[in-house]
């Protein structure tokens, strides 16, 4: 069985406006913060290590055979090593953790993830290393009335992903990646928490400058 975890925005050592379990490097907290943060989420998963993502918003995702130093530009990691823990940063995304028998994997989606196809490419690379029953869970992310975008933006998505009409130039992020998972035939299930509304979590709409919450999942 997989351990899975997502955090929130305290029990770390970071201090201002990222107070303070940020484990971002690219928001502009102090390094050495961030650090002792990964550390200590390292110690809560028990996982021999971490693998970060450099995420562009994109649909690729990227299968993890050995650790390396190097950070890739994906927005999903799969991997079906032991102890290695994968981790997906988020302030308003939605952290989604796929776990199945033998693999595992973490997908950073956003509305253009969700629009370009990320968790669809994800889940076939996925089935093309295993045949296990995979099951989803869907971390902290804005909800459908906190997501408002432009009137161009709104048309573009509801076209292409019908359920992530929230009404009124709002998208619905988690109830449309929630459709093409279970398209997928992936059991789904969702901790329902808005970060925007919710002070617990980092959210880039409701700060701006902040930090990041993570989800994380090994084998």
């Amino acid at each position: 069985m997989a351990r899975l975890l997502f955090t929130a925005s305290s029990g770390g050592v970071s201090r201002d406006e990222f107070t303070s379990f940020n484990l971002a490097l690219h928001v502009g907290d102090q390094p050495e913060s961030v650090e002792a943060n990964r550390y200590f989420l390292q110690s809560l998963v028990s996982t021999d290590s971490l693998v970060f993502m450099d995420q562009i918003h994109g649909n690729d995702c990227l299968v993890v055979d050995q650790v390396s130093n190097q950070t890739s530009k994906v927005d999903a990691l799969i991997t079906q090593q032991m102890n290695v823990g994968l981790v997906v940063q988020v302030a308003d995304c939605l952290p989604i953790l796929i776990e199945g028998s033998d693999v595992v994997a973490a997908l950073h989606v956003g509305r253009r993830g969700m629009a370009n196809g990320l968790i669809q490419n994800t889940v076939a690379q996925i089935r093309k290393l295993s045949s296990s029953k995979l099951v989803a869970m869907i971390g902290p992310g804005i909800c459908g009335k906190c997501y408002e975008v432009d009137e161009l933006t709104y048309e573009e998505i509801v076209k292409i992903h019908p359920q992530a009409d929230a009404g009124s130039r709002h998208l619905d992020v988690r109830r449309a990646s929630s459709a093409q998972l279970i398209a997928e035939n992936i059991e789904v299930k969702s901790v329902d928490i808005c970060t925007k509304e919710n002070m617990n979590f980092y959210s880039y709409r409701r700060d701006g400058k902040t930090g990041r919450q993570v989800g994380v999942i090994a084998l």
